[in-house]
């Protein structure tokens, strides 16, 4: 008996423990599971209270974004009407020809405004990527182009049929072969050439090119010769053009770069845009009518006499 009762007081008391160990875990369970209650609910609390503030803040700035939108708005309701009335004013009277050297950028937008602003275009000649292998290929040399020094012979004959409107046996074949595109809407002489460059990375042909031309135009004498490119070229020709002497644009794309243009045509000078070479953004002063006129009427009195010399001289013929 005395072993049997201490057995089972034995028991009694491991079951006293057992009840209390397991009302101590379970009460712990319930306050534990309060205070994550209790902490993850100040936590959203203090959420909530930080989302009515970033609320808040974000209409104050949309409210913000809105006024500087008509803002902006505004002021290009103004730009507009500012550069329509230089353009009335400041009309050009010169005749231009383009010749778009480069073959990875597109100045159909530049031709088209320069249309709707009265600026005469004699024509516009584009060089093909395709010009520039000729010299690569001994099978085209010998066959199309016997005979001519190649590119330097083409290269002077498309520069003297975009001032002189003087068309060489040589540029009929490039246009016939389609190394170059032209599209020749009057007659008559240029005044002024612009140079429309500006290539990637990958395609630099500034040297083999753009540079030959430069050369070439600065030997007639008054011609006023105009390199640009758009503001989103990869290489900055207009740096080259700037080294060469030439007036410049490098954002001919932007509505500043073409009043800048149009006030180059118009018989001013400098270096204008936003990348590195660029003297400003724009003209800060414009040339005024009567200026112009005289500066155009001496260009063109001096491409006269020019205009005898080149038609005295033998062009290369096939």
């Amino acid at each position: 008996m005395n072993g049997i009762g201490v057995k089972y007081f034995i028991i009694t008391i491991a079951s006293i423990f057992l009840a209390l160990g397991i009302g101590i875990v379970i009460g712990f369970s319930l306050n534990s599971e309060k205070f994550v209650q209790k902490q993850f609910q100040q936590q959203l609390n203090i959420i909530d209270k930080n989302l009515v503030a970033l609320k808040k803040e974000n209409d104050r700035l949309s409210k913000e974004i809105d006024e500087y939108k008509n803002q902006i708005a505004q002021k290009d309701k103004i730009n507009n009407a500012l550069v329509s009335a230089y353009l009335k004013i400041g009309k050009a009277e010169s005749t231009v020809s383009l010749i778009i050297t480069s073959t990875d950028y597109s100045y159909n937008d530049l031709i088209d405004f320069l249309r709707k602003n009265g600026i005469k275009i004699n024509k516009v000649i584009k060089i093909k990527s395709s010009f520039l292998n000729i010299e690569n290929t001994e099978k085209e040399l010998s066959v199309d182009f016997s005979g001519y020094k190649f590119p330097d012979d083409a290269i002077k004959d498309i520069a003297i049929y975009s001032v002189f409107d003087i068309k060489s046996d040589l540029v009929k074949k490039l246009v016939e072969k389609r190394y170059i595109e032209e599209n020749r809407l009057l007659s008559g002489i240029s005044d002024t050439i612009i140079l429309a460059g500006g290539n990637t990375v990958q395609n630099n042909n500034f040297n083999k090119l753009d540079r030959k031309i430069v050369e070439f135009l600065n030997d007639i004498d008054s011609l006023n010769v105009i390199g640009l490119q758009q503001s989103y070229s990869e290489i900055n020709y207009c740096e080259y053009y700037k080294s060469m002497g030439l007036s410049t644009v490098d954002n001919v794309d932007e509505i500043s770069g073409r009043v800048s243009l149009i006030e180059l045509i118009r018989g001013n000078s400098g270096n204008y845009g936003t990348k590195k070479g660029a003297t400003s953004i724009i003209p800060t002063n414009f040339i005024n009518v009567e200026d112009a006129k005289k500066a155009l009427e001496k260009r063109r009195t001096s491409l006269l006499v020019e205009l005898e010399k080149y038609q005295n001289t033998t062009l290369p013929t096939q």
